[in-house]
């Protein structure tokens, strides 16, 4: 889990110091064109919004205390709370303007927090749920679709760059990828 962690941090650290490059500008163009017109994904954005992931996560927190795992309770609390947090420092930090298309979005664009709280919330979500079922892989694919649709729909509605989103799922797979390194490790003993 740490080669995760390290691997997602690096890629992360690139997106975020290569955002005004011409690759970027070429892949970020390339992403536009390829989703233009698609009227489905945007729908998926919803995967992403505060209410859904804070909803989410104030379930999984609920059920977690009910299966009396304080550790998860806390674990859900800074990957998902903390990781809002983060994330709208980031965007003010960076302070990357949104493409120049309509759209109803405010603030700046790096990093996208639909797929950064969106994959943290989906995998923990994932992580928990699997403790409780023998269905390891459909779960994860199951969170990890979830992350990708709530992402990839911001840059269809063209409130973000495909930066935005890449750098979002790295740096949110990097806070998961901590998260449970440190819980294995420490907390259930497991082999990181």
């Amino acid at each position: 889990m740490i080669w995760g962690v390290l691997v997602c941090l690096i890629l992360f650290v690139i997106t975020l110091t290569g955002w005004e490059s011409e690759w970027a500008e070429v892949l970020d163009d390339r992403v536009f064109q390829t989703l233009s017109g698609n009227s489905i994904l945007p729908m998926f954005s919803f995967l992403g919004s505060e209410m859904m992931l804070g909803g989410g996560a104030v379930l999984l927190i609920c059920f977690l205390a009910w299966k009396r795992n304080i550790i998860g309770v806390i674990v859900v609390l800074i990957g998902v709370g903390g990781g809002n947090i983060l994330n709208k420092a980031l965007k003010e930090w960076v302070a990357r303007e949104r493409p120049a298309f309509p759209h109803s979005e405010d603030g700046f664009s790096f990093v996208s927090g639909h797929a950064m709280v969106g994959i943290i919330f989906y995998l923990l979500l994932a992580y928990f749920l699997s403790m409780y079922t023998n269905k390891k892989k459909v779960v994860y694919s199951i969170a990890l679709l979830l992350a990708f649709l709530s992402g990839i729909s911001r840059v269809a509605e063209k409130a973000h760059y495909a930066t935005d989103v890449a750098g979002g799922w790295l740096l949110g797979a990097a806070i998961f990828f901590l998260l449970v390194s440190i819980l294995n490790y420490y907390v259930f003993k497991k082999a990181a």
